[in-house]
């Protein structure tokens, strides 16, 4: 034998060696040996031939060819051996065996035509041995004359009639005797089959009759068709019967009077002659050639004459070419209608041999290029009808029964598509009906890849987008035949895991090696729903009779699976549709423990998902494994495949699908080029085949099938990616913001529908006008409207065009004629209809349903429109004029933006404020500042309609949500979470400051539950009541009680528990203040807000208000700032300053604020155990931040950060170092908190431009005699200098005093300043307060003001209610005189003069 090529295919290897068999030779066949065995250079062959024999898995084609040629070509060698005969009867049983065993109806053909070539050289060349090989002879006749019916047919058809070898061998014969008797009977029976056929054929005189009636019949060609009419052969029956009844069957004389008999061939020989005898004999006008096509056809449909079949379409196709070319339209039109009406008689017959004379037709009318009349043949074809898969479950062989046409036709068509794609587009469309509707059955060993690629190099351009909707219902866009690589693996492996005995599993990895199709994807589905529900019904059409009874509903190969399957749907797994997105190290971790499920049970069940993906992906479009598909391409050169991978890689949605569709365009160049590229097939068959062993194994790669089928997977995450991107637009709520997204994916959009081949100009258009409308200002919603309804009608439009009416008509024409039970379930109602109609108008729409979803972005591209113009409508419906223009202003996407990094687009200064600004760029450059948010002025300027319209107040409370849920990750704990709370400070933040004019909220999401859960979190119980008190304080002044109904409070818990300072409290005395802090508010018929997500709105809309607020309204007012600024709210996790007597909070400036010069030196205050606001409101009394700055402003305090917290002192230097020297920023203000004395534990809670900078000239006292006699106490210089004038506690007095004393100075008295005093301050020309540091609010405001300012006088106590000062034990009322020195922070009595300094 020749030697074999090398194998490509692992799978085909493997499997050869596993079914290896080494085989002896029967001793049977030792006489076959020795008749050859003086021929040394046959022997081998011999050998090899008789080894086959022997094989337990025969190869019978193989056996018959080689049977053939040493039968006919060395039967000399058998005629001079005294084994000669007995090897020739061996020789002889071979090939009635062959007939016998073989499966393919060719191989038994073939079997029988050799065995009558070899009896009749038996006969012939015998020669003087004729006596010794007659018994040989004898018996195969009695052996062919006891075949069953359907191999005795073959016989009869034989392309070496028996007559012949009677005729040849009949002088051979003796006068009588057995050899006699079983050629004649042998011929009898062969006759009595020839005559009962033809007579059940019907008689074709009668037939062609009916179907030439229209183009009239002379005698002439009547005649023709006496030998073939059933009243002759009538008359030969009866000839026949009186031989077989009278003449002696065992006598040679009976041999020449049956051979006078016809035979099939005589047949077959006259209907080939009455074809050409119709032409001859046929009218003259060109009927006669209508008349030899309809007798054609007529040939067609008949089995008996398939050894004529292939020379008849050769005739039929050169007789449609005459008359397609010499008759006129009509006649055409009337020859394809008659055409049509004679195959459609008996196509349920024969149908294969109807498609092939359809496929004659349609090669002859294409070929017009008539476009009327291809249109004319598409029509009569389509209502031809069409030739379903019509599965019926799998026989006792093991194959499944399909409609053997089904494949056959699909071929037809696409082998007249392929013709002129163009214009066979309601062929393409009614394929595309029929095999969604009826479903499609292919195998791999089908091959149909060669027909996608023979499509594909037709001009398919102008049909791309149907091209690929048919593509997208063929199962075969893959590159491995059969059972390769890890499916191979796979399958194997579960199998063996139960040593083969799982007769279903088994089964299924057999179905998968032998004959793989799209089938076994539901076979698939079925076998899990059978581990789920025990129920094998599903089963029963996937598997064969004998293989279902196997099958049991319990035991050991069905149990453990069953549990496994029980537990995955309780957590809730949709089985089978959720496995395929079950990663492989993930099912274990959701099963968990599952009693009484062995390992091994868990591993075919792990085995089995991977199986179902490796199918899955196969057979059907769903990438479950992309790198492995791509892994098959790379050796095939398909284009830019690392373009590909670095598209997919691409982390931003819109970017990765702008590439994906750029690459999809690549792939579309190349599958409607004009250029054929090379087919690489390497496809092996394996010898033995048997249900037991794989048939067919390699792969399949051609560069346009190779791009079509990644181009429909790629398309399918496409479509995931679109739909992606519109989950990430808010549509909610549209504003004009938002069309600029919506632009930008509609840009993508049409950049898809362009590549898909259903490009549309008005969409196009109303691109233009989307893109041209965003720069215009002024521009309405209700344009906006306008622009998408002309969207949504050339979407509309789009299907119409695309779908509806390319499919509709075929829809109309093709589903009356269909049964139910031939269209495919899903697109049935789960109740029977009896009503035609609706089932009609029911399948169509989910035909049209599936079309578009798999179509490239449309569908989604719908969906988008759809949500777009019901937002649209309902903003326009729902909302006056000028909300509408306030909300089309507005952008939600600029409502919010974090502090921390990274940040894609951040806002700038004027949405985040200067707070918010400095606090982003802050954390950018990597200095510790509390997590958090900041929602911008954007929210600020559209607040009306945000709290006025819904969808805007859910779009804007969603996105606080969110960033809440981002902080708590960034912090690791959750508010409202007693156990691990997180507290918020809620501040204000304007693009141009006003210190303390705005509210601020801190320690919000709190409650007594959560305060508890801090304390016994903390151990700390005086923090955690602490934050609540406070918290409580600012809820209740933000309600209208006063600081000073908070203050009686403690006061009163001071008095009563002897205790002055509040920080000497105990955790439980610090609860009971805070508790009576809440019945003050609640006494005061205020409503406590307990949730902390109610809490975070409440304070978020306060701080909003508070822009408006009086004493805001003052500030910008004195300040000449404008009203249309707004404040941003900056969120953040709360940092305790608070937290133990080692913890603190501060202002410090980089520079010194009274002295010029670049020098960078801190300055400021702190105080511990206090949170930030009490040093910036004043509320408490503060240290200086270095020992230098202790000695210059005589602090009384022998505490200084720098000496009492060296680590934070360094730190904030080096912090001013960073941010002065080496980010060049200005002069900075710093506040900050530490939670310990650890620079670990500080951070910074905002920074700013040094307000109190500036060293200018200020007058001082001119001191007669002694000043120390004067002096009353010393405090903090801010601003100004000498001032002496009038103690001064309200705006009345001041009022007044500016009547009676215009020119004298007033300086107005505070124990502290809170913003509330803004008009008092402005109004006053100097200040002064009891406590309070360089850094408060009431020393930045009256340095802006250009107030004479001295805060933080430790001798003074202001009593404001008695209007009264007392500096130790001197007291001041209002209008006693006063000097104050802004500079040096020194108070003294009376009057004193002033003088230049």
């Amino acid at each position: 034998m020749d030697t074999p090529a090398p194998l490509k295919s692992k799978a085909l290897e493997v499997n050869l060696a596993d079914y290896h068999v080494d085989v002896d030779i029967d001793p049977k066949y030792s006489p076959l040996q020795e008749v050859m065995h003086r021929y040394f250079g046959l022997m081998e062959g011999v050998n090899t031939f008789l080894r086959e024999l022997s094989h337990p898995f025969m190869n019978w084609r193989f056996i018959v060819s080689e049977a053939r040629r040493y039968s006919l070509d060395y039967f000399h060698l058998f005629c001079g051996h005294p084994k000669g005969p007995e090897a020739a009867g061996l020789m002889a049983g071979i090939l009635v065996n062959a007939v016998l065993s073989a499966k393919a109806a060719e191989t038994q053909s073939e079997a029988l035509d050799n065995l009558l070539l070899y009896l009749q050289k038996i006969l012939k060349d015998s020669g003087t041995d004729v006596e010794r090989f007659r018994p040989v002879v004898t018996e195969a006749f009695e052996r062919i004359r006891h075949l069953p019916d359907d191999a005795f047919a073959l016989f009869v058809r034989s392309y070496t009639p028996i007559h012949r070898v009677a005729a040849v061998g009949m002088d051979r014969m003796p006068p009588d005797g057995a050899g006699v008797e079983s050629l004649n009977r042998l011929m009898v029976k062969c006759l009595e089959h020839t005559y009962a056929y033809w007579m059940g054929e019907g008689d074709p005189r009668v037939r062609f009759q009916r179907e030439s009636a229209e183009f009239g019949l002379t005698e002439a060609c009547d005649d023709l068709f006496d030998d073939v009419s059933h009243r002759q052969i009538g008359a030969w029956q009866r000839s026949l019967a009186r031989l077989r009844d009278n003449a002696p069957m065992a006598s040679r004389e009976t041999t020449p009077q049956l051979l006078e008999l016809p035979d099939f061939n005589h047949f077959v020989e006259t209907y080939r002659s009455i074809s050409q005898g119709l032409l001859q004999q046929g009218p003259r006008d060109g009927r006669g050639h209508h008349l030899k096509l309809i007798f054609l056809f007529q040939i067609m449909n008949v089995s008996g004459l398939a050894s004529i079949h292939e020379e008849t379409l050769r005739e039929i196709n050169r007789t449609l070419t005459w008359i397609i070319v010499n008759e006129n339209y009509r006649n055409i039109q009337n020859l394809i209608r008659k055409t049509f009406a004679i195959l459609k008689e008996r196509s349920h017959d024969y149908a294969a041999t109807a498609l092939n004379c359809i496929l004659n037709t349609g090669k002859g009318v294409y070929k017009t290029q008539d476009v009327d009349l291809v249109n004319f043949f598409i029509d009569a074809l389509i209502d031809f009808g069409f030739q379903a898969p019509m599965l019926r479950g799998v026989d006792d062989q093991w194959q499944i029964r399909a409609n053997s046409a089904h494949l056959l036709n699909i071929r037809t068509w696409l082998a007249l598509i392929k013709l002129n794609p163009k214009q066979s587009t309601r062929l393409l469309s009614a394929l595309i009906v029929h095999l969604s509707l009826s479903g499609v059955f292919l195998r791999d060993i089908d091959l149909f890849p060669r027909d996608i690629t023979q499509l594909l190099n037709s001009r398919i351009g102008p049909v791309y987008n149907l091209v690929k909707q048919l593509a997208r219902l063929l199962p075969v866009f893959f590159n491995d035949i059969g059972a390769e690589g890890r499916l191979r693996e796979i399958s194997t492996r579960i199998d063996e895991l139960c040593q083969r005995r799982d007769r279903l599993v088994h089964f299924l990895r057999k179905q998968g090696h032998v004959e793989s199709s799209n089938q076994i994807v539901p076979f698939m589905e079925a076998v899990f729903q059978f581990w789920k529900t025990r129920e094998k019904s599903n089963l029963e059409r996937h598997v064969p009779p004998a293989i279902y009874e196997q099958i049991d509903s319990h035991g050991p190969y069905v149990d453990g699976l069953h549990r496994v399957m029980q537990r995955l749907v309780k957590k809730g797994v949709r089985i089978p549709d959720d496995l395929l997105t079950l990663a492989a190290g993930e099912i274990r971790p959701r099963l968990g423990y599952v009693p009484g499920v062995a390992e091994v049970d868990l591993e075919r069940f792990e085995l089995a998902v991977e199986l179902y993906k490796l199918l899955y992906q196969k057979y059907r479009f769903h990438l479950v494994e992309l790198e492995a598909y791509l892994t098959q391409l790379r050796p095939e050169a398909l284009p830019e495949l690392t373009r590909l991978e670095k598209a997919l890689a691409e982390p931003a949605p819109a970017r990765r699908l702008d590439l994906l569709l750029d690459y999809l365009a690549t792939l579309k160049g190349i599958i409607v080029s004009d250029v054929a590229h090379e087919v690489r097939e390497d496809i092996y068959q394996k010898r033995h085949i048997t249900i037991d062993i794989p048939s067919m194994y390699g792969s399949y790669h051609e560069m346009k099938f190779d791009c079509l089928g990644l181009t429909l997977r790629l398309e399918a995450i496409v479509n995931v990616i679109f739909e992606s991107l519109i989950r990430d637009i808010d549509l909610s709520l549209i504003t004009k913001a938002t069309f600029y997204q919506i632009h930008e994916l509609l840009r993508l959009f049409d950049k898809a529908l362009r590549l898909d081949g259903i490009a549309s100009a008005e969409f196009e258009r109303q691109l233009h006008f989307l893109g041209d409308s965003l720069p215009i200002r002024g521009f309405t919603l209700t344009q906006y409207l306008d622009i998408f309804k002309g969207f949504g009608q050339a979407v509309h439009n789009i299907v119409t065009d695309h779908f509806h009416n390319l499919h509709g008509g075929n829809l109309n024409l093709i589903l009356p004629r269909l049964p139910a039970e031939r269209i495919l379930p899903k697109f049935l109602p789960p109740e029977p209809v009896e009503d035609g109609e609706r089932l009609r108008h029911r399948v169509a729409e989910v035909f049209f349903r599936d079309q578009i979803a798999v179509s490239l972005g449309l569908q989604p591209l719908d969906f988008f429109l759809g949500r777009i113009l019901n937002t649209l409508f309902q903003q326009s419906y729902k909302l006056p004029k000028d909300k509408l223009h306030q909300l089309l202003l507005y952008d939600p996407h600029q409502a919010i933006a974090t502090i921390e990094p990274p940040h894609r687009h951040p806002p700038g200064v004027i949405q985040l404020g200067t707070k918010g600004f400095n606090l982003v760029k802050l954390s950018s450059l990597g200095f510790r500042v509390p997590a958090g948010f900041i929602i911008t002025t954007e929210v600020f300027r559209c607040r009306e309609v945000i709290e006025s319209y819904p969808p805007a107040q859910r779009n804007f409370v969603g996105q606080i949500h969110h960033h809440v849920a981002l902080l708590e990750q960034a912090t690791g704990r959750k508010l409202g979470d007693p156990a691990n709370p997180l507290l918020l400070s809620v501040r204000s933040g304007s693009s141009i400051s006003q210190p303390g004019m705005m509210d601020t909220l801190l320690n919000v999401g709190n409650n007594q539950n959560i305060t508890a859960g801090i304390a016994a979190g903390t151990g700390n119980a005086w923090f955690a009541w602490d934050n609540y008190r406070r918290f409580l304080q600012s809820y209740g002044m933000l309600h209208g009680l006063t600081r000073d109904a908070f203050d009686a409070v403690i006061a009163e818990h001071k008095r009563r528990l002897g205790i002055p300072l509040k920080r000497l409290f105990s955790g439980e005395q610090m609860q009971g203040v805070a508790l009576d802090y809440k019945r003050l508010i609640q006494d005061a018929g205020i409503a406590m807000i307990e949730d902390p997500h109610d809490q975070l709105t409440f304070a978020i809309r306060t701080v909003l208000a508070s822009w408006e607020s009086p004493k805001a309204c003052a500030y910008r007012r004195i300040m000449g700032i404008s009203d249309d600024w707004g404040t941003a709210v900056a969120i953040q996790a709360m940092v305790y300053g608070n937290l133990s007597p080692t913890s603190g909070t501060g202002v410090v400036f980089t520079h010194n604020p009274r002295w010029s010069g670049d020098v960078l030196k801190l300055w400021g205050d702190f105080t511990t155990a206090n949170q930030g606001e009490d040093v910036v409101s004043g509320l408490v009394r503060t240290m200086p931040v270095s020992v230098f700055q202790q000695e210059i402003e005589k602090r009384d305090t022998d505490l200084t950060l720098e000496s009492g917290f060296p680590a934070i002192y360094q730190e904030l230097k080096r912090w001013a170092h960073a941010i002065i020297d080496e980010h060049g920023w200005s002069p900075q203000e710093i506040e900050f908190t530490f939670e310990s004395p650890s620079a670990a534990d500080l951070y910074m809670l905002q920074t700013r431009d040094m307000a109190i900078r500036e060293s200018r000239k200020v007058r001082a006292f001119d001191f007669e005699g002694d000043p120390g006699e004067r002096l009353l106490g010393h405090g903090i210089g801010v601003s100004g200098g000498a001032m002496s004038g009038r103690l001064v506690f309200s705006l009345e007095e001041i009022d007044a005093w500016r009547t009676r004393e215009p020119r004298t100075h007033l300086i107005l008295a505070r124990a502290d300043t809170v913003p509330d005093d803004i008009r008092e301050i402005h109004a006053a020309d100097g200040l002064l307060t009891e406590r309070g540091g360089l850094t408060s609010h009431a020393a930045v405001v009256a340095h802006r003001l250009g107030k004479t300012c001295v805060v933080g006088c430790g001798d003074l106590v202001c009593q404001e209610k008695e209007k009264r000062c007392v500096f130790n034990t001197l007291v001041l009322t209002s209008g006693d005189p006063i000097s104050i020195d802004g500079r040096e922070g020194s108070v003294y009595r009376g009057m004193i003069r002033v003088a230049e300094a």
